[in-house]
């Protein structure tokens, strides 16, 4: 695989959020950047390595390194929740390009993660605003048993494919061994400084220095009333990210102004039919990922019972 060189002055990163999408990734990585001791890429997902998911090579060093070149801190984190799916070829791809990169991966009970995947992709206008939960299941399933569901053009229909984390975890684990460390959805919101904490320790960090102020919700799906108007706000976000990812505050100021005026009046959830729909296509699978976590001394939260 071959990449161009960049200097030995350079930065790339040495720690990695590499999943999963709609697990509190942007949280913990949020959270993370607070730390004296922690520089962040100037956005949070590099997507680097996502392209070897797609078939596509690596595109030139330099344009990775480019988003590091700031950095000064010890530890140099970036968050790209694609990455895990990509199982071995992105991990080899990750410990070659970098061999001392720690990463972290934070699961989420895959039912949960599959509706906050269907909100995400209705809240960017990915898929049609009308489309119901079931019928955007059959067409996962649909794209899952043709085993297209992973391909680029069908992305926003991956909300049961990405569920699957057995099919990735025992590559991950291979790869990088004790320098791939597991955490839960649950304790990122239920106790995110606990959480925090712990990486911070597994890291060698002080895990003292933390910002006790940072730990908010980050990153939630909110439904829209006007189309054009939330493809403008999407398209405004896109350009501002590297402003915005220096200035939290003013973000955070900007997305509650904006939602006060195109905020959808009710919050969906989904329904019992539905749940029980997709806890049953998990089951094989969470029940799998039990075993692979208890090799390594996991267990899964009490809240997976029903899907494992």
């Amino acid at each position: 695989m071959a990449r161009s060189a960049v200097s030995v002055q350079t930065r790339l990163p040495n720690v990695a959020i590499v999943g999963v999408s709609r697990g509190g990734t942007t949280s913990l990585f949020k959270y993370l950047c607070h730390h004296p001791d922690v520089g962040t890429s100037d956005v949070k997902e590099v997507r680097y390595f996502s392209s070897l998911r797609y078939g596509e090579p690596l595109p030139p060093l330099e344009s990775y390194a480019a988003h590091f070149n700031h950095c000064t801190e010890p530890y140099v984190l970036e968050a790209t929740p694609g990455y895990f799916a990509g199982g071995a070829q992105v991990a080899r791809a990750m410990r070659q390009t970098l061999p001392g990169l720690r990463t972290v991966v934070s699961l989420r009970a895959p039912a949960d993660r599959c509706w906050s995947w269907f909100q995400f992709v209705k809240s960017r206008t990915r898929i049609p605003r009308d489309l119901t939960f079931d019928a955007y299941l059959d067409r996962c399933e649909q794209l899952h048993e043709a085993g297209t569901d992973a391909t680029f053009e069908n992305q926003p229909y991956w909300g049961l494919g990405g569920g699957c984390y057995d099919t990735w975890l025992d590559d991950w684990l291979e790869v990088f061994g004790a320098d791939f460390r597991v955490v839960f959805f649950d304790d990122v919101v239920a106790d995110p400084m606990a959480t925090v904490a712990g990486i911070c320790s597994w890291l060698g960090m002080d895990a003292s220095a933390l910002d006790t102020q940072a730990f908010n919700v980050n990153n939630k799906a909110e439904q829209y009333r006007h189309r054009r108007l939330q493809q403008m706000a999407l398209a405004l976000n896109r350009r501002g990210e590297h402003f915005f990812h220096r200035h939290e505050r003013a973000k955070w100021l900007l997305r509650q102004a904006y939602y006060s005026v195109n905020r959808a009046p009710a919050e969906p959830t989904m329904s019992a039919s539905a749940r029980a729909r997709v806890i049953e296509f998990y089951r094989p699978h969470t029940a799998n990922l039990a075993k692979q976590l208890a090799n390594v001394g996991v267990t899964l939260p009490p809240s997976w019972a029903a899907e494992s």
